[in-house]
């Protein structure tokens, strides 16, 4: 009876609470956790101490305290979660929206409160407000440069552009290509004379912005207009973009070299002391944590108190004793008199001023222009677009070079403020896909607000983090700075999936329905007064609610104000003014030959002259517009609202004003021109086909039928060959796909033993180990495919971040396997692999839960942002250590399986001071009798086998063992749901099953699998730093094995693997061959040498060879090609305009130009991932589908 009542008591206690609203059981789980949490920072009581204690203290106290403080702020998240989708509609959910970022920031300092009370230690946290608000122009304006290029192409073209960064980096390296050349040389050489130079960095600017975008319409054209017309979805064109960004990447650093630039365009812009803004500032002291003062100590406030007299005040700083204060605010330094200030130098600040305003005419053009509506026509609904008239091609191309344009821009301008290299861009990223998500995807205003948040979280963050690191014993803290943006693309994601420009619309829609429904009548005599006295506001036509005219008598005032601030900034900064002029000429009223520096050349003096006329007349002109400017705008509105005002308070009716003649004028005379060139060059066409196309329709008719009678001749004997081996599906038949994976398989094993190395007397040796080499790392490559192909490919959820699984298997592996005495456990090998899947199979679970019901995009930005944020922490997170004495950064010294057994035998023998060998020295002992001596006999290396060969052994049963596992379960009942989830989520769920626990389920056993991959990818490593996380190296890999190996087919992924991995090796010898002609493969070296060498030197002969190709494609009506060469010499053009001498000798200082074998491997990943997914969208293994067997006596052609 007993434990039918307490049966019943806990089916009422679990009614009750599914029956409470959300918002209460919500707002219940997250008191009880913070609850938790607080107890255990503050006395050390809560769940994880009590798990510390059953583990008999083992656990790390700086684990315990990390998690509860992460546990802590995750309720904060949680509390804003609980308003944006629980609070109803009205002023109090839009209030606690408004005021959730301060509320986050306070429970970030609360949590810090409470650490430092527990730990009986201090933090002082100064936040500079001046500084913080400069930081945050510089990091919002600089994740707003490519997250206004992602918007812009989602909201026209429905994808996410994983290459907007590489044209953000192609702006920047379009800097430095403009500096070198010769043309500009003797205004970027100027030595320091305090004038800034503006021409090089205007024409800078419009270069970057004109070469990128025409960057954007090339990839546009020979890229994705192909997967446009094949109607590919948007993920296909998302992981296009993969391959388009290492192309580019690749392309950079081949031609301009891995080193860091810097883009000066005169060196007086980089004089931080003289160049640069002051601006007042408030020091705001926070003492967090223990506050106590000894009992003789004081504390000096930074305000200070007059101790003086009313007539002779002195003034000094206040002391008090007891305790320190929560918050010291103070605004005057040391001697009390001298007031803080923050500097913001020219290079800094020319950057939002440059990207916010070239995002404003941005927005302009796309809400008050006819090829704004354009776009947002094919944004809505392509096929009406087209219906209506609208060239859509035409649409898509212009958005391709706006939104890569304005990224360019955004880089160029980005180039004068830090060193870069091609990777920089890839870094700023993920952070503009947090800036793009949070304002809501295809928002541009909302991106501007979610850049300005993102980047005061960024700059709020490092302030924070250097004041806790030191009483943490954590000094790279301030490092972690880089880590925010990805923690906040994830808690945006996870609570504001559509972001705040959703809210927005919403809301505007609501406002918009409730003014509609009011009976509204004008106050006519208001608006005049108003005009009368703040005509160029608009507030006249605002309070009519004519918004329209309100906010183009706003917008155009405000930038009329920003012309005239910035041609006054370019008068005082430049020789417009006199002072600086005089000084520049000594007094003459011309500039001459004479004032030029003495150690040019005659020809470099006559450039200088004409340079330096040129930029007179320049600065002239923008200092005189926008003298201009200022004064006619306002004064223009105040007499249009006079007149206007005058006849409404008479009483009397105002005539229309006629609209402006010029605009129309100029509107017919720009359609005529443009009419007229396309009939012009549509009758020219014409007429050479007229005297010389019979020849392309010939050739045309000729090429088109031979290929129609070889192509139906090879199908029919295809076709006829197949179904006499009983494989009619081709490669997409079981036995078909068995067929040719053994000849894929056999074809890349011969080519894998093919790998040459050079010749001496230990070749058998280099040999083994070089082979044993490529088996651990295609075992590696192998099982992370696997994974994502079971994630992706079966699954159907995009992950971009397999490493962060993988690192998890290393990291583990390699911390819990460290000796004790260097921040390791010591535990053996194999319970730390079992323990590292576990723990990479938990993390899988737990992540499907709050991210499998997100869109695929927004899932592949989650995983990604994970990886990089475990990178990050494995550079400033002490827990993540092990293996050194010191504080260096990452892991090592960890213990490898089966060395010991290898080298030195059953049992470890002991040196001449009784102490065990090491497996090192062992190898080294021939008395030793081991198995790696008996291998080596075997082998006849001519000493013991290496290493490596165990590793190898390892990784294939790893890899067997994986592929038969994941084989059976694909094969199961299981399976072929999860194949279903991937074909439709909703039928799956309309058929009973649970479609987030069966997701779980997948992320959890690839995350397993993939854990074991990073375990064997430290041992191959045997120590590893934060830079083999790298996205390059890892996951753009894997997922290039992924897309050429075939969607959805284990076997595929074994064959995308090897391709992969024999690339690598097959480029580490092109490298090694590049060094001497002694080592195997040097001749082709060579060869990609020379050939490399005539890409860069012989570009005009590149532009003509292309040209010919064009007009020969052009006759025989070959479209594809003679778009495709049309495009490349385009390109080879303008390399042959920009690219002189001095590039050359500034990008190969030897004097040889050499391809870089490592960024040539790239390029032809990329290139691969490209083409497979556009003309072999399958791989070469495509997925298997299932067909049950045929009913008794019908065939293959009855189905």
């Amino acid at each position: 009876m007993d434990s039918e009542h307490e049966s019943k008591d806990k089916s009422s206690l679990s009614l009750r609470w599914q029956e409470l609203p959300r918002l209460k059981r919500r707002l219940v789980i997250a008191t009880v956790v913070a609850i938790d949490a607080i107890l255990g920072l503050l006395f050390h009581s809560g769940i994880g101490n009590g798990i510390d204690a059953i583990l008999l203290g083992n656990l790390p106290n700086d684990m315990v305290w990390l998690s509860q403080s992460i546990q802590l702020i995750s309720m904060g998240f949680l509390l804003v979660k609980v308003v944006f989708d629980d609070v109803q509609q009205g002023w109090l959910r839009t209030v606690l929206m408004a005021f959730s970022p301060l509320f986050l920031l306070f429970v970030v300092l609360f949590t810090i409160e409470l650490l430092m009370i527990g730990l009986d230690s201090s933090a002082v946290i100064y936040f500079n407000l001046s500084s913080i608000g400069f930081s945050t122009l510089t990091w919002s304006s600089t994740y707003l440069a490519i997250a206004v290029g992602c918007t812009l192409t989602y909201s026209v073209q429905r994808y996410g552009n994983f290459a907007q960064s590489e044209f953000f980096m192609l702006g920047m390296y379009v800097a430095i290509m403009i500096v070198w050349m010769d043309y500009f040389f003797p205004l970027v050489s100027v030595p320091k004379d305090g004038v800034l130079v503006w021409t090089v960095l205007l024409w800078t600017l419009l270069g970057a912005f004109v070469l990128t975008g025409l960057a954007g319409i090339i990839i546009d054209r020979l890229v994705f207009r192909g997967f446009r017309d094949r109607k590919s979805s948007a993920d296909v064109m998302m992981i296009a973009s993969l391959g388009v960004a290492l192309i580019l990447r690749a392309i950079v650093y081949l031609r301009f070299g891995a080193g860091t630039k810097l883009f000066e365009p005169d060196i007086d812009w980089r004089i931080a002391r003289e160049q640069r803004f002051e601006a007042p500032t408030m020091l705001t002291k926070l003492n967090l944590g223990d506050r106590s003062l000894a009992s003789d100590a004081t504390y000096t406030h930074g305000s200070c108190e007059n101790v003086g007299t009313a007539s002779n005040p002195v003034y000094e700083k206040v002391v008090s004793e007891g305790s320190k204060p929560i918050a010291d605010v103070y605004s005057v330094g040391s001697d009390c008199v001298t007031e803080l200030t923050a500097n913001y130098s020219y290079y800094n600040a020319a950057m939002p001023f440059v990207i916010f305003a070239s995002v404003g005419l941005l927005l302009l053009l796309l809400t008050k222009t006819r090829l704004g509506r354009r776009m947002r026509a094919v944004a809505d609904n392509p096929e009406l677009a087209a219906s209506c008239g609208i060239n859509v091609e035409r649409v898509h191309m212009m958005s391709a070079f706006l939104s890569a344009g304005i990224s360019g821009l955004g880089g160029a301008i980005f180039a004068m403020t830090i060193r870069y290299s091609p990777e920089t861009g890839f870094t700023l990223l993920l952070p503009a896909f947090a800036v793009i998500v949070l304002g809501t995807i295809g928002s541009i205003p909302g991106a501007i607000v979610g850049a300005l948040l993102i980047g005061f979280v960024r700059s709020v963050s490092s302030p924070i983090l250097m004041g806790i690191g030191t009483p943490l014993d954590r000094s790279n803290y301030a490092n972690l700075a880089e880590v925010m943006p990805y923690v906040m693309i994830i808690a945006i994601l996870l609570v504001m999936p559509k972001g705040i420009g959703d809210a927005y619309d919403k809301w505007n829609i609501k406002r918009i329905r409730t003014r509609a429904a009011e009976n509204f009548t004008p106050n006519v005599k208001r608006a005049s007064i108003l005009g009368i006295f703040f005509a160029p506001l608009g507030l006249h036509h605002f309070s009519v609610r004519n918004s329209l005219r309100g906010q183009r008598y706003l917008l155009t005032t405000f930038a009329a104000y920003i012309t005239y601030v910035f041609s006054r900034f370019v008068k005082e900064h430049s020789i417009a003014d006199s002072d600086i002029f005089n000084t520049l000429t000594g007094g003459d009223k011309t500039i001459a030959l004479s004032h030029a520096p003495e150690t040019y050349t005659a020809v470099q003096q006559d450039a200088w002259l004409s340079f330096m006329q040129a930029e007179h007349v320049l600065v002239e002109l923008i200092s005189g517009i926008g003298m201009l400017l200022w004064p006619a705008v306002p004064i223009l509105f105040y007499l249009i609202a006079w007149r206007e005002a005058y006849f409404t308070l008479q009483g009397k009716e105002m005539k229309k004003s006629a609209p402006f003649a010029g605009i129309a004028f100029v509107s017919s005379r720009w359609d005529a021109v443009s009419t007229r060139c396309g009939t012009m060059w549509r009758e020219t066409t014409q007429a050479v086909d007229a005297k010389i196309g019979f020849i392309g329709v010939h050739a045309h008719r000729l090429v088109n039928t031979g290929k129609t009678k070889v192509l139906d001749t090879v199908v029919d004997k295809r076709n006829s060959a197949l179904k006499k081996l009983n494989m009619s599906y081709g490669r997409e038949s079981e036995l078909g796909s068995w067929v040719l994976f053994g000849i894929l398989a056999i074809v890349m094993a011969c080519l894998i033993y093919w790998l040459p190395v050079a010749d001496s007397d230990q070749a058998s040796f280099v040999k083994t180990l070089q082979l044993s080499n490529v088996m651990v790392t295609f075992a590696i490559f192998a099982i992370l495919a696997l994974s994502l192909n079971l994630h992706t490919g079966v699954t159907g959820q995009l992950n971009f971040g397999v490493i962060f699984f993988a690192a998890i298997g290393a990291i583990t592996v390699g911390i819990l396997t460290a000796p004790k005495e260097l921040h390791g456990y010591d535990w053996p090998i194999a319970y730390a692999v079992m323990f590292s899947m576990f723990l990479g199979a938990l993390a899988g679970w737990f992540l499907a839960y709050p991210t499998a019901r997100l869109r695929s995009d927004y899932f592949a930005i989650i995983t990604i942002s994970l990886g990089e944020i475990v990178r990050v922490l494995l550079s400033g997170e002490p827990l993540l250590r092990a293996g050194s004495w010191g504080s260096a950064v990452g892991i090592s010294r960890y213990k490898l399986p089966l060395q010991e057994w290898w080298f030195c035998g059953d049992s470890v023998p002991n040196d001449a001071n009784g102490n065990p060998l090491s497996p090192v020295a062992c190898s080294k002992d021939d008395s030793i009798q081991s198995m790696a001596a008996t291998v080596g006999e075997w082998l006849n290396l001519g000493q013991p086998a290496p290493y490596m060969f165990v590793l190898a052994i390892i990784g294939l049963t790893g890899l067997i063992l994986s592929w038969w596992l994941l084989n059976t379960v694909l094969k199961s009942p299981w399976g072929r749901i999860l194949r279903a989830i991937r074909e439709d989520e909703e039928v799956a769920q309309h058929h009973g099953h649970d479609v987030l626990r069966h997701k779980a389920a997948s992320l959890a056993l690839g995350a397993s699998i993939a854990a074991f991959a990073g375990a064997l990818w430290a041992w191959k490593l045997t120590g590893f730093q934060p830079s083999f996380m790298s996205p390059a190296k890892t996951t753009f890999l894997v997922w290039a094995a992924f897309i050429i190996g075939g969607v959805g087919n284990n076997r595929g992924m074994i064959i995308g693997a090897s391709i992969i991995v024999l690339m690598e090796f097959v480029f580490n010898v092109l490298v090694a061959g590049q060094g001497s002609s002694d080592l195997p493969l040097n001749e082709v070296a060579a060869t990609i040498d020379g050939w490399f060498e005539w890409l860069v030197i012989e570009q005009v002969q590149v532009m003509w060879i292309c040209i010919a190709i064009v007009l020969l494609a052009h006759l025989v009506k070959w479209e594809s090609v003679r778009e495709t060469f049309f495009w490349i010499g385009l390109l080879f053009a303008c390399g042959s305009f920009f690219f002189d001498e001095r590039s050359i000798e500034e990008a190969y200082p030897t004097g040889v130009v050499r391809a870089g074998m490592a960024y040539v491997k790239v390029l032809l990943i990329g290139l691969l991932i490209v083409f497979s997914l556009r003309y072999n969208p399958k791989g070469l293994l495509p997925e298997v589908p299932y067909r049950p067997p045929h009913p008794a006596g019908k065939g293959v052609e009855e189905q």
